[in-house]
């Protein structure tokens, strides 16, 4: 494989349109999003998953789910009488989304707890983690995760980093900003968005974050602003640019906007696209899949991107 995602696999419920009393199951999870995306454009067995499920019927469907995307499940372990993640989506009129969580019993939060499980980052030469991937894990587990993935970067590893900041998986703010800071240091690409930035280190301004972000780390930085443009800094530069973006679509369903975009960069740049163009790529991605409701949309939808990232 030449990419493997790590994180935390959910079994998400969101209310079905039509009937408020109904819930639509779904495989959930941003790096299995962008796990499950970036297979799509990059073809079967490129992409691997690296967490931990349980033996119960919704992990074996969890399983199944993601193998019949084209991601490779050799690292996805398994142990017994383990129950998966899940997870209530609600969306709003504006296409946002709030969330609640049942997670505290997912095996995943102890996985990397013995340092033997970090053993599978030797497999690919593109890691890619997230903020929500390190916020649930345990303290001992999160250190050797990190550890790790320095050791990969040492060796000549890609290791891409989304800083995805969800407060409310986190002890506390002190902790949140520390660890985020040690993986974006570690990292070779950043992923960040401004709302992100200014969440977790109180910095109020796409340019501030840029500016505050390049005193962090040297990685690549691609953060997006939410005001319809990407603000891009290549790896050890002193300065950074602007990359506007199409003009806004209407969404239905914002989940999965951030981690479809991720997919589509590392798609694009990896097929040798320039940063423009990945960019606009990633933009386009993300644009599809807010039309629609949950986070993986069909693949109908984006197949004219499949067909341009595999000519």
């Amino acid at each position: 494989m030449r990419y493997l995602c790590i994180g935390e696999p959910l079994v998400e419920f969101t209310t079905a349109p039509d009937t408020p009393d109904s819930f639509i199951r779904r495989a959930g999870g941003d790096a299995l999003n962008t796990a499950i995306y970036l297979a799509r454009l990059t073809g079967a067995g490129q992409v691997g998953y690296l967490s931990c499920l349980g033996d119960d019927p919704q992990s074996l469907w969890l399983r199944q789910t993601i193998a019949e995307e084209g991601v490779d499940i050799s690292t996805l372990a398994q142990r017994p009488n383990a129950r998966p993640g899940l997870s209530f989506i609600a969306t709003d009129e504006n296409g946002e989304r709030s969330f609640t969580y049942w997670r505290e019993q997912a095996p995943y939060r102890s996985h990397f707890d013995k340092p033997v499980n970090v053993a599978d980052l030797d497999r690919a030469d593109v890691l890619y983690v997230s903020g929500v991937a390190l916020a649930v894990l345990n303290p001992k587990g999160r250190v050797n995760l990190l550890h790790a993935l320095a050791r990969r970067r040492s060796e000549g590893a890609q290791v891409v980093f989304d800083t995805n900041y969800r407060p409310v998986l986190w002890s506390d703010a002190r902790t949140a900003s520390s660890v985020l800071g040690a993986a974006a240091g570690i990292a070779s690409v950043v992923l960040p968005s401004s709302a992100d930035i200014a969440a977790c280190f109180d910095v109020p301004t796409p340019d501030a974050a840029m500016t505050f972000l390049m005193t962090l780390t040297d990685a690549e930085v691609v953060l997006t602003s939410g005001r319809g443009a990407v603000l891009y800094r290549p790896e050890g530069g002193k300065t950074f640019d602007c990359h506007e973006l199409p003009p806004a679509v209407t969404a239905v369903d914002t989940t999965g906007a951030g981690d479809s975009f991720n997919a589509a960069w590392l798609a694009s740049r990896g097929n040798g696209a320039t940063v423009a163009a990945s960019i606009q790529d990633a933009a386009r991605l993300a644009a599809i899949v807010v039309r629609h409701r949950g986070a993986i949309i069909p693949v109908a939808a984006m197949a004219h991107l499949i067909r341009k990232e595999n000519l």
